[in-house]
């Protein structure tokens, strides 16, 4: 799925920054339009004093780095890969203690997704749904249940009789949960990083946070 350039423009605007690329000259030329560049300049200057809009995408930023090195502990392979190690040291206590710091960041990141929203960061938050929802019999096998709001719910107890090969199957590299949530928690971390950007520093109208912007979000690329 490619983002759409609609998509891109309401996401910029609600960060402040250009749309279409109109630039500055475009409004100096017209006489007609000082009032329209002052409020735009005055916007724009609001925007970028806008701490509490700031403060919530570092926070989500911070949510989706712990998410992404929450996942990428289960994905070293070999002798090194946890599941070696429990193997070798006949104790799963590892892997249930991964699994439950694993599903509280992913259940961190879905509500600050939804605290952020814009539609890069609501089609992220369905993304990273459907990574929980495509291994939703999986996890319930371990005692995951998926609610109605996205979010994972875990039975501690039910985990601890899961063995170690489905702990793997579902969790380790060559499973499909824990790499597509490294991916995603990598894009939303990016993403918050340039609104952080784009609301501290002005910038004219090729600036650079929107120039990122606009090349980053083919989703696969």
């Amino acid at each position: 799925m490619r983002i759409t350039t609609q998509m891109l423009n309401e996401s910029a605007r609600k960060a402040g920054l250009p749309i279409n690329n109109t630039s500055l000259l475009s409004y100096v030329s017209n006489e007609s339009s000082e009032n329209t560049l002052l409020r735009a300049l005055n916007k724009n200057s609001s925007s970028v004093v806008d701490t509490a809009k700031r403060s919530s995408y570092e926070k989500l930023e911070k949510a989706a780095d712990q998410l992404l090195q929450k996942a990428e502990f289960f994905m070293t392979e070999g002798e090194e890969s946890v599941f070696a190690k429990v193997r070798e040291s006949g104790s799963n206590q590892e892997i249930y203690e991964g699994v439950e710091a694993l599903l509280e960041s992913y259940n961190n990141t879905l509500k600050t997704l939804i605290t952020t929203s814009n539609p890069l960061n609501d089609f992220y938050r369905q993304m990273l749904q459907e990574a929980a929802t495509d291994n939703r019999e999986a996890l319930e096998n371990i005692g995951v249940t998926i609610s109605k709001d996205g979010t994972a719910v875990l039975d501690k107890d039910k985990l601890k009789t899961a063995d170690t090969d489905s702990l793997e199957k579902l969790f380790g590299a060559s499973g499909t949960f824990s790499s597509k949530t490294a991916f995603l928690a990598t894009r939303i971390s990016d993403n918050a990083k340039a609104n952080v950007e784009s609301l501290t520093c002005q910038y004219g109208s090729t600036g650079n946070v929107y120039s990122a912007f606009t090349n980053k979000y083919d989703f696969w690329g």
